[in-house]
């Protein structure tokens, strides 16, 4: 009994702590496209915490990634990726499609109070 109740508790902080993590993100969404990034520049303030989704419209595989943000990730055709960043400096920073034979990117512009 005493296993399982510590397994309860265990498993009770490991989800609340995935939900605080995420609760002080400011959410950006973005989609891939045959077309490049929609859209293909992201805006934040200075010292936000970032949670980017990426939904992957393509019907190939892709990855987001940024030298810049640090982070890089597999999309699947048809699924919808996460990544964080933060908290940035004013500055543009860029990402990318890594698996991307045509250079895809696009921009996230930090600037403002």
């Amino acid at each position: 009994m005493k296993i399982q109740l510590t397994r309860v508790v265990l498993s009770a902080c490991l989800l609340f702590a995935g939900t605080t993590e995420a609760a002080d993100r400011v959410i950006l969404t973005l989609m891939l496209t045959n077309n490049g990034f929609s859209p293909a520049t992201l805006t934040a303030k200075p010292g936000q915490r970032l949670m980017i989704r990426m939904t992957n419209q393509t019907q190939r595989v892709a990855e987001l990634e940024s030298y810049d943000m640090k982070f890089e990730k597999i999309a699947t055709p048809g699924n919808t990726i996460t990544v964080f960043a933060g908290p940035l400096q004013s500055g543009k920073y860029k990402f990318f499609d890594d698996y991307s034979t045509t250079g895809v990117s696009g921009w996230l512009t930090v600037s403002g109070n």
